[in-house]
């Protein structure tokens, strides 16, 4: 499901769920790479690992893919005397191939258009990728499962536009022999600097399966996101015109009928007693022997 919001913001979800895949096991024994759900049924532990294909064109087809980190700055007197400052480095991504998150820099991509500038500062205008990080495929690297899904070993890829390379898998996943992905792709090397450029964004989870998946999992949530960086010159959401109720007339109560608010008064002996504090007329007090 795609979700663009008021803020410019692309949000990708995809909702994880279904019958559980299982086989039976003997009673008294058990496996260190699968779960049991219910007496003699075994649910083995697999990943799901999913490619989101972008082919941006941002403000034209000449885009380019770079990445940011963050670094602590040297302590000194001048610019970090408390020594809490960081810088954010940026380095342009120049050659087809697969490039991995790193979360403990807080590495960040972001396609740009060098050619269109942002009027308040000067920098190319972006979108940067945000993807969860996730545990890469686990299958043996001389296993059909590896060679087939040349999407599952790195974060992202980035690979110049070919006609007719869709599919991060290749056209025949399940039948194929591996070498028709975007891994294979990726080994061009091609130059991907300022030219149609074509990102594959990964991410998924580990099933570990739980006795609460059996027989049919809960919906398990996955966001992808795309978002502006220097594309707007100020929040694109905050021009939402305030709500006037125009379509439903929605008031107070006591607006409507002219009448004044209500407040009530417990005393110690549980005697509530109710006055009217604007324009109404009416008053009382009631009389109970509860506690509070």
């Amino acid at each position: 499901m795609f979700v663009f919001n008021q803020a410019g913001e692309i949000h990708y979800e995809v909702r994880a769920t279904g019958i559980l895949s299982t086989q039976p096991i003997e009673d008294g024994v058990d496996v260190d790479f699968g779960t049991i759900v219910h007496p003699g049924v075994l649910a083995a532990h697999h990943q799901h690992i999913f490619s989101l294909r972008v082919d941006p064109m941002l403000d034209g087809h000449d885009n380019r893919l770079v990445y940011s980190e963050a670094h602590a700055m040297p302590r000194s007197s001048d610019w970090n005397p408390q020594g809490i400052g960081y810088t954010v480095k940026e380095t342009l991504v120049e050659q087809s191939g697969g490039y991995n998150l790193d979360v403990d820099a807080n590495r960040t991509f972001k396609i740009q258009n060098t050619s269109v500038r942002n009027p308040v500062n000067g920098h190319p205008v972006a979108y940067k990728i945000m993807a969860p990080p996730f545990q890469k495929g686990l299958a043996d690297h001389d296993s059909f499962n590896y060679k087939r899904a040349e999407f599952s070993d790195k974060n992202i890829y980035a690979v110049s536009y070919q006609e007719g390379e869709l599919y991060a898998g290749g056209l025949y996943t399940n039948q194929s022999r591996g070498g028709t992905g975007v891994r294979s792709w990726a080994a061009r090397k091609d130059n991907i600097v300022d030219t149609d450029l074509v990102v594959f964004v990964q991410f998924g989870i580990n099933h570990v399966p739980r006795i609460e998946d059996f027989p049919v999992m809960p919906v398990e949530i996955i966001k992808v996101g795309l978002k502006p960086v220097n594309f707007f010159t100020k929040n694109p959401a905050i021009d939402v015109p305030p709500s006037e109720q125009k379509f439903n007339q929605s008031v107070l109560l006591s607006e409507r009928h002219k009448q004044g608010t209500v407040e009530g008064v417990v005393s110690g002996n549980a005697e509530v007693c109710c006055t009217s504090n604007g324009n109404g007329n009416g008053s009382g007090h009631a009389t109970g022997n509860g506690t509070h």
